[in-house]
């Protein structure tokens, strides 16, 4: 008898979503995970159902719903009817003792009945599966023929850095900041070379990109950001904040553009070779693909 694969308590809520259709996406929403996370579990699931993606591992989720949690042996006829709604045929071939198994036309039928089923319940969750992602590319491109999109993040605790720290202020979008952005953190200010850099920025659709940041600064106006996307060797825009005279009145720029892009998942890094007392405090940036 095969065993049922064993999953943690993670992998059973993400099954739960996965059954019901929804994107990875909207698995980590109702899980309060990252993306990330939830396609490591995936991975973890379809490794211990040994399958190779999502569609196999929903026929093989369903297939083991259908059988309560357990193979059937081809002889337990009454599971095969509880699982497809069909009647089991009784069997008809006894054994003597002593005397040689035989197949007989009448053992054959269940085995005929049961991988029909089988291939009707495969091709109705292909169905189902089918619509549901229709609905969804329907809905999606709805939305964005209704909606302009739009991607706001606050800049402190970027995903990786090499420059500034994150710091209280009061005026600050979410009251924090990627401070000291362009300087050492530590007396005498020094300049300092490095970078802020944000992933998983997911970008629906073609199109132009603009970019609008939020900042603070209380020094010369004389150093720029620059802004990169991805791992591109050039920049696609020079950001030179103005002196706003104090480190917690913040301002925003205007729009900026940044150009092409296609849709999928980017990266969005913010560079500067430093000033004293700082470049800029990032507070929070906001990037869309609709024209301003």
């Amino acid at each position: 008898m095969t065993q049922t694969p064993k999953f943690t308590p993670t992998e059973q809520k993400a099954i739960e979503q996965l059954l019901q259709g929804r994107s990875n996406k909207q698995i980590a929403l109702a899980l309060g995970i990252a993306e990330r996370t939830v396609e490591f579990h995936l991975h973890s699931i379809y490794e211990k159902l040994g399958v190779s993606s999502k569609v196999e591992a929903i026929v093989e989720l369903n297939r083991i719903q259908a059988r309560g949690g357990h193979e059937a042996p081809p002889d337990e006829t009454s599971q095969l009817g509880e699982s497809t709604g069909q009647v089991p045929a009784e069997s008809t071939v006894g054994k003597a003792e002593g005397a040689e198994y035989k197949d007989s036309e009448e053992q054959a039928m269940p085995k005929r009945k049961k991988r029909k089923s089988f291939t009707w319940i495969i091709w109705i969750i292909v169905v189902l599966l089918l619509i549901g992602i229709a609905t969804s590319a329907a809905l999606l491109m709805l939305s964005s023929n209704t909606a302009p999109w739009r991607y706001e993040r606050e800049a402190e605790f970027p995903d990786e850095f090499s420059v500034g720290q994150d710091l209280d202020r009061s005026e600050a979008s979410g009251a924090k900041v990627h401070g000291q952005f362009g300087t050492q953190s530590f007396e005498p200010w020094s300049p300092q070379t490095g970078f802020a850099k944000y992933y998983n920025i997911e970008i629906p659709k073609n199109g132009s990109l603009y970019l609008q940041l939020r900042y603070s600064k209380f020094s010369k106006s004389s150093v720029p950001i620059l802004v990169y996307l991805d791992d591109e060797q050039n920049p696609r825009a020079s950001i030179y904040p103005t002196d706003q005279g104090d480190w917690n009145k913040f301002t925003e720029t205007g729009w900026i553009p940044l150009g092409e892009i296609r849709k999928g998942i980017h990266a969005l890094r913010f560079f500067t070779n430093g000033q004293q007392y700082g470049v800029a405090d990032l507070d929070k940036f906001t990037l869309t693909t609709e024209p301003p």
